[in-house]
C-alpha cells in the first residue's frame, strides 16, 4: 500500500471585493438617505469580526468609499471589545439589565470609553446605565428595543413610554436609536411583517417627528430586499453582507457574491483494493480500485458529520464525493475521477460558488439546516485569511501555502 504524505494548514479565505460588492448591491436597494449597520455578530457570522470590520471601515472599491457602511452591530459587550474603536458607531443590540450590568462592569467600562451605543428595554435598566456612565464620567448613546412579535428581547410597547421618560431624566444618557426585529421578513406578504411594522412605526412615529436626530430600524437582510415600508432610517443586514440570499437559495435576480471560501490540502493519499472500507463503522466500501485523500478538516472544524458519504468536495475543478464517515479531525474523498489529483493540492471544502455542490447552499442542504449555522460552525482551527480586493476577482486564484513530501510505506 503506498501513502503520499504532504503537510499544510486549511484556510478560511474572506473576499473584501465580493464584500464591498454585497454592500453596493444593498444600497440599491436603498434609498440615498436609508444608512446601513452592518451585522458583525457571532465573530461575523463565522466570518471573522476583525477582518470585515476593517474591510466595511477602511477599504474602498469602485464607487464605494470607506467606510463603506454607517454603524456595525454586535450582540454582546465582548464582541465590540473584540472589534474596538472604529470610524462607524458600534451597537450592542442584547438589552442591558441590572444583572448583566453588575456582572460585566469592567467590560462595560471598557465599552463605553469605545464610545459604543448600548441597548436597554427597561426603566431599571437605563437607570442602571446612568449611574455606571456618571461613574465613567461619560455621556454613552443609548436605543431601545422594542418587542413587537418575536417575543424574545425588548420593551413591550405598552412599556415604551417609561423606557423613554427614563432615558430623558438622566442627562449621562442620550437617545439615538429606536429598533425592532422582525420574525418572518424572509416571506413576502407575511401579515405578521406587516403588524410588526404598524406596531413599531405606530409607537414611535410621535417620537421621530421631534426627535429627527433618533434612527428607527428594523429591516435585516430579507426586509432590505422585500420590504421596502419596513427601511426607515436605517437598515441591519446580515447574511447578505457575507454573500448568501436572505431566502437560503441562490437567485440571479440578487446577484450576491458569497465572500467566505474555504480549501484545505490533501495531506495523504492512499491507493486501495476494491472491497477495502474506509473511516469508521465501514460505513463505505470501495466498488473498485481507487484512491483515497485525507483533508484534515473534521466535525471539530465545523465539517459536519451528517457529511459522511453525501457531500462533495472540489479538487482541481472536479466534485469528488466525501466517502466514509467525516471524523473529529479528518475527512476523507474518492479520487477515483481525480487522477491527477496529488498531495498538496488544494480541496475547496466550501465553495464561493453558489451553484457548486460544495457551496454552502448544498452543505446547509444536506445538513438540513441554514447557511447561517454552517458559517457559524466552523471552528477556531480554521484560520481566516482575508484577500486583498485586487486579487479576489472572479477568476483570481486563491491558494493555500503547502509543502510536500513522499513517503512509502507497506
Amino acid at each position: 500500500m503506498d501513502a503520499f504524505h504532504g503537510t499544510a494548514q486549511p484556510q478560511v479565505f474572506i473576499s473584501r471585493t465580493a464584500l464591498l460588492h454585497n454592500v453596493r448591491l444593498l444600497r440599491q436597494s436603498l434609498a440615498a438617505n436609508v444608512k446601513i449597520c452592518a451585522m458583525i455578530k457571532a465573530d461575523a457570522y463565522g466570518h471573522a469580526s476583525s477582518i470585515i470590520a476593517d474591510a466595511l471601515t477602511n477599504w474602498s472599491m469602485d464607487q464605494i468609499e470607506a467606510p463603506a457602511v454607517d454603524a456595525l452591530a454586535v450582540v454582546t459587550i465582548d464582541e465590540a471589545l473584540v472589534v474596538g474603536r472604529t470610524s462607524v458607531p458600534v451597537i450592542v443590540l442584547r438589552p442591558l439589565e441590572s444583572a448583566s450590568i453588575a456582572h460585566q462592569r469592567d467590560a462595560l467600562g471598557s465599552a463605553l470609553h469605545n464610545g459604543c451605543t448600548l441597548t436597554v428595554a427597561t426603566a431599571q435598566g437605563a437607570q442602571d446605565l446612568a449611574r455606571v456612565a456618571i461613574a465613567a464620567a461619560v455621556r454613552v448613546n443609548v436605543q431601545v428595543m422594542i418587542d413587537t412579535g418575536c417575543a424574545r428581547e425588548g420593551t413591550p410597547i405598552d412599556s415604551l413610554p417609561r423606557v423613554l421618560a427614563a432615558i430623558e431624566s438622566y442627562p449621562s444618557l442620550k437617545l439615538t436609536g429606536l429598533c425592532t426585529h422582525f420574525v418572518s421578513s424572509e416571506e413576502p406578504g407575511n401579515p405578521l411583517s406587516v403588524e410588526q411594522l404598524r406596531q413599531f412605526t405606530s409607537a414611535t412615529a410621535s417620537y421621530a417627528v421631534h426627535n429627527p436626530e433618533v434612527l428607527r430600524h428594523a429591516a435585516n437582510s430579507a426586509a432590505v430586499f422585500f420590504w421596502p415600508s419596513t427601511h426607515l432610517d436605517m437598515v441591519r443586514p446580515g447574511i447578505s453582507l457575507y454573500g448568501i440570499d436572505p431566502t437560503c437559495r441562490p437567485n440571479c435576480q440578487r446577484p450576491l457574491r458569497p465572500v467566505m471560501k474555504w480549501l484545505a490540502p490533501l495531506v495523504m493519499i492512499r491507493q486501495i483494493k476494491k472491497g477495502a472500507t474506509v473511516g469508521y463503522n465501514q460505513t463505505w466500501t470501495a466498488a473498485r480500485d481507487t484512491r483515497i485523500g485525507l483533508v484534515p478538516v473534521g466535525y471539530a472544524d465545523g465539517y459536519w458529520r451528517s457529511f459522511s458519504n453525501r457531500a462533495k468536495m472540489i479538487l482541481r475543478g472536479k466534485p469528488v464525493p466525501v466517502v466514509g464517515r467525516v471524523s473529529m479531525d479528518y475527512a476523507t474523498v474518492d479520487l477515483g475521477d481525480a487522477p491527477e489529483a496529488c498531495v498538496g493540492d488544494a480541496a475547496t471544502v466550501l465553495d464561493n460558488d453558489p451553484l457548486s455542490p460544495a457551496s454552502v447552499y448544498a452543505l446547509a442542504e444536506l445538513a438540513g439546516t441554514i447557511p447561517y449555522e454552517l458559517f457559524c460552525r466552523i471552528g477556531a482551527r480554521m484560520r481566516r485569511a482575508a484577500v486583498d480586493p485586487a486579487d479576489s476577482q472572479e477568476n483570481a486564484s486563491w491558494s493555500i501555502q503547502t509543502s510536500t513530501s513522499a513517503a512509502k510505506s507497506a
